[in-house]
């Protein structure tokens, strides 16, 4: 881990996790539902995690540890299947986002070898590259290879800085007539409020910044700057990005390269080249939020496990301190999902995920506001922005894909059943001992 991180490190690490696959994997899913209004989409989902942000921010530094969500939730319930009921919850959500950057990196990878490189591939080919990435990080991270936190902030600064001059030279090349009221509301006046809600997850990854709450120098006041400045970068970057996308795609388009959308909105003004670039990019970052969230994630399973809400089976670390079982569980369900799920459906599942753990916050943030010193409107917006999003979801789902409705029901319905009737903690303590007995036999 990366010690006394200073603003410039928190900045790298807040935009990084946000836009290192949401911008690539969720644009097109946004401009599927959201139409040519997508940037409000963003701006919808923006506001609602800066309100958030503060609720985090807040009750990390009354708690003084780094805990983010769930630990929030664990100190004002008394039920241990509440907290850990949250616990799953979390852990799926981050599940969900690696799944969603694995089919990026396997729909860009197969956009780039079937528009360059011109060869034929079969639909197995994305599942096929998107479990390789995952089963290969999954290795890195077992060996415990670390990628360069300096190198990785430099690559964050740079893609930011690519995505807002992409952004403003596609405006500017852009030669038709801007969208009207009506064509800018293409999809209905409804549908921007619906798209915030199914595309939440884009800005998953400010709260990570709250897991290195002890490596923060000057910790109170660079995770506050810190968190608020990347939310804020990020909005700027999603919003003109989205919008200069949809001058330059059409619905068509949208419905055929979905996958890989942002890649094909240059090609008009940038050429092959900008495909390349768009693509290489993408493929770098979202690797790297496989890499960061697995590594991350594992450790949250660890420390859930350690305090007894998680299968005590997830605390074991091997000789290099490495949460062995937590880094394979998660990495193969990531494995599964993005295999057999659809973007749509891996991203929407994310984003009701999040909702929900940004929501424990937010009530979190409302039941301590007076001991805590926090002003109780910010989070009751928050949290009333946050819930009502989950009906809009909900109902979407019900009334468009009720598939994708029930497959993510069922996934959250299994998670109560596991914790509430499946779950004896007491039984997974003989796997760990057993376990940690033959690590010791055999060194």
């Amino acid at each position: 881990m990366v010690e006394n991180l200073g603003l410039k490190e928190v900045v790298a690490m807040g935009v990084g996790g946000m836009v290192s696959g949401g911008i690539f994997a969720a644009l097109g899913v946004a401009m599927q539902q959201a139409g040519n209004a997508v940037p409000i989409s963003y701006i919808l989902a923006g506001g609602i995690t800066l309100l958030t942000a503060y609720s985090y921010i807040e009750l990390t530094v009354y708690f003084g540890e780094n805990g983010g969500a769930f630990s929030f939730i664990e100190h004002v319930v008394d039920n241990t299947h509440i907290a850990g009921f949250f616990g799953w919850v979390l852990i799926t959500g981050y599940v969900g986002t690696m799944a969603m950057y694995a089919f990026a990196f396997g729909a860009y990878s197969v956009g780039l070898l079937e528009d360059v490189l011109n060869v034929g591939l079969s639909w197995f080919a994305r599942p096929a590259i998107s479990v390789g990435v995952v089963a290969s990080l999954i290795g890195i991270n077992l060996v415990g290879v670390r990628e360069s936190g300096f190198l990785q902030d430099i690559l964050v600064y740079i893609k930011a800085a690519f995505l807002l001059g992409i952004a403003v030279l596609g405006v500017l090349a852009f030669q038709g007539d801007f969208p009207d009221f009506a064509s800018f509301f293409n999809k209905g006046p409804i549908s921007p409020i619906t798209g915030f809600a199914i595309i939440f997850v884009s800005y998953e990854g400010f709260q990570l910044l709250t897991y290195d709450y002890n490596e923060i120098e000057n910790a109170t006041k660079n995770l506050r700057r810190g968190m608020y400045i990347s939310i804020v970068t990020a909005i700027v970057i999603y919003v003109s990005v989205s919008f200069m996308a949809t001058l330059h795609l059409t619905p068509t388009m949208v419905q055929k390269y979905g996958e890989y959308a942002l890649a094909k909105a240059v090609v008009p003004f940038l050429g092959s080249i900008g495909f390349v670039v768009v693509v290489v990019i993408a493929i770098q970052s979202t690797g790297s939020g496989i890499n960061a969230t697995l590594f991350g994630s594992s450790r949250l399973a660890h420390r859930i496990a350690t305090e007894n809400e998680l299968p005590r089976l997830f605390s074991f670390r091997n000789k290099k301190d490495i949460p062995t079982y937590a880094l394979l569980v998660i990495g193969g369900l990531t494995a599964v999902l993005t295999a057999v799920g659809s973007l749509k459906q891996i991203v929407e599942f994310g984003s009701i995920a999040f909702l929900i753990a940004d929501s424990a916050a937010n009530y979190t943030a409302l039941r301590l506001a007076k001991e805590a010193g926090i002003r109780r409107s910010i989070p009751l917006i928050g949290f009333l922005g946050t819930v009502v999003a989950l009906p809009l979801v909900l109902y979407h789902l019900y009334t468009t894909e009720f598939h994708i409705l029930v497959s993510i029901v069922g996934i959250f319905i299994a998670l109560i059943f596991l914790e509430f009737l499946y779950i004896e903690r007491e039984k997974f303590e003989w796997a760990v001992k057993s376990v940690e007995e033959e690590s010791h036999r055999k060194s």
